[in-house]
């Protein structure tokens, strides 16, 4: 059989009609797949609208991603079709009308019919001169489907409105997702602050594990995922607390400071010079060595040196009473040994004050971890607040004072300090120490002006005053007043008929730094302690922290 046998034109005219039959479905397919990716993005861009889930850049990409993907599964769907010759036969006799003609004849060649040759021969020619008169433009024509393309056309007018208006859920979404990359930012900073307090050599490790602790906490709350702004802040400000309250029970600056006045008997002695210089550098690690290493020489002083030495250990040792009291034990011990001639008890006396201010000097290096450790809490705590693309408000920021009285003025402010008295300072606004005789340093400071500290020290920036916020969601505690007291306020006693205090022209002249403590520990103790709604707890923290010295 050659190719120019009568079967040969049926298969080949069979195969032209069938491509032109893949051609016709792709017209129509295709823009069938287009359509299903554009109505699924006209659905997303109208979620879009209602809740913050993309921004019109967004929709847009999301769009053409949809309709290339019905696009792409249309082709795929049409390239899956395959039709063997026998199909295309039967779609031949049902499109062209060649009553079963070509099916026929594709059976009989195959075998599937029997029949005797002159048979098939004849009925291959009919089929063949069928297969002739056939007008393909007329019975299988290219056509568009109108609808399919008018819904595309609106589906895109829709798409390309949702993405040239202004979408009110877009400013939302920014900022959520602002506050997420904030969020997920202090997840990696918490990780690597818990990778640098493991790695400290100069902590125990039960101090590790305290400060681990409040990391840890942070660590869980903030990876719960769904966390609002108010939550994210208020967890980190939980965290930056207990690290403060830490750093508090730890720190040894005050023994530091009182150590340059208490070491300096020792310093002036040649045999304790490097232990008196080292506590006068508040270098309690280097003291501690020093300390045992002076109690392995007491043997070879002489017993005029011992007493000397002695003075000095007494004279130092009275200095840190009340400051650390169990290492001025430790010291008048050695003192008192070495005054009594027992060596050996004014050694294990040293070597036991060698040891406590080797204990001073872990926890002040675990205060200091505290201290950094909070300090990055603080930064986090502030970038979260801050994300979302919300700059503080303006009138949230306290305007320099322009002489009338209200609720962030400096307590005790004057206008003018007179002689002898020190100026006034009041929430950490400008005025510093200075008290004593003559004049107050830079009169013309006032109390309640911002960012302008005295040379007394002082707060130097704004402070910041938290947003209103509406407690009314809150529930009170109601609180029933007796007859009496409703008739007569005075029957009940001096709370519910005490007057106003009348102010006069009273200033203060208590350094700031020592009354900014008290009130910081009370504030950190409430928010521990009492009942405090979450939301609130970050912006207390955050008005103290702006008053910070």
């Amino acid at each position: 059989m050659n190719a120019d046998s009568p079967f040969d034109q049926l298969a080949h005219q069979l195969h032209a009609w069938n491509g032109r039959r893949r051609f016709r479905d792709a017209l129509i397919w295709l823009p069938r797949g287009v359509l299903v990716g554009l109505l699924a993005a006209v659905v997303v861009a109208a979620l879009a609208r209602f809740r913050p889930l993309l921004t019109n850049q967004e929709v847009a990409y999301v769009a053409l991603a949809l309709a290339g993907v019905g696009l792409l599964a249309a082709g795929v769907w049409l390239l899956w079709q395959r039709h063997p010759l026998p199909a295309q036969a039967r779609f031949a006799d049902r499109q062209f009308l060649l009553k079963e003609r070509a099916s026929t004849a594709v059976e009989i060649h195959d075998g599937v019919i029997t029949t005797s040759p002159l048979i098939a021969a004849q009925q291959l020619n009919d089929t063949l001169t069928a297969v002739r008169q056939v007008d393909t433009h007329t019975l299988l024509p290219f056509r568009l489907n109108r609808q399919d393309w008018l819904v595309i056309l609106l589906a895109v007018v829709l798409l390309v409105t949702a993405v040239l208006l202004p979408n009110l859920q877009e400013a939302e979404l920014l900022r959520q997702r602002g506050i997420d990359k904030a969020i997920a930012e202090q997840i990696n900073q918490l990780e690597a602050l818990s990778e640098e307090i493991r790695q400290n050599p100069l902590l125990t490790d039960e101090q590790k594990e305290e400060l681990l602790e409040p990391i840890q906490q942070a660590l869980e709350g903030l990876g719960e995922g769904g966390l609002s702004q108010e939550q994210a802040v208020a967890t980190l400000s939980e965290a930056e607390a207990e690290l403060r309250s830490l750093a508090a029970n730890n720190s040894a600056e005050q023994l530091r400071q009182q150590l340059q006045q208490a070491g300096e008997p020792l310093a002036n002695n040649p045999n304790s010079q490097s232990l008196g210089q080292s506590l006068q550098n508040g270098n309690l690690a280097q003291a501690g060595a020093a300390a045992t290493q002076l109690a392995d020489q007491l043997p070879e002083l002489s017993r005029e040196e011992q007493l000397a030495l002695a003075e000095d250990l007494m004279a130092t040792a009275q200095s840190l009473v009340g400051t650390d009291d169990q290492l001025a034990q430790q010291l008048a011990q050695a003192a008192e040994a070495l005054q009594n001639g027992d060596i050996a008890a004014a050694q294990q006396a040293l070597r036991e004050a060698g040891a406590t201010l080797q204990q001073r000097a872990q926890e002040a290096a675990a205060a200091q971890q505290a201290n950094q450790a909070a300090n990055a809490l603080g930064e986090g705590r502030q970038a979260v607040a801050q994300a979302g693309g919300q700059p503080p408000n303006p009138d949230n920021v306290l305007p320099p004072n322009d002489g009338r009285a209200g609720p962030n003025d400096s307590l005790g402010q004057s206008p003018q300090p007179g002689p002898g008295q020190g100026n006034g300072q009041g929430q950490g606004q400008g005025q510093g120490e200075g008290q004593g005789q003559g004049p107050g340093q830079d009169g013309g400071q006032t109390g309640g002006q911002l960012g302008g500290p005295g040379p007394g020290g002082g707060h130097v920036e704004n402070v910041y005053v938290p947003e209103m916020r509406d407690l009314s969601g809150f529930a009170g505690v109601d609180i029933e007043l007796p007859a009496q007291c409703r008739v007569n306020p005075a029957d009940c006693g001096a709370l519910l008929n005490e007057r106003a205090a009348e102010f006069g022209n009273e200033t203060s002249i208590v350094p700031y730094t020592q009354v900014f403590g008290d009130y910081r520990n009370a504030a950190n103790e409430a928010l521990q302690d009492d009942y405090i709604p979450l939301g609130l707890k970050g912006y207390i923290r955050d008005y103290f922290s702006s008053l910070e010295p």
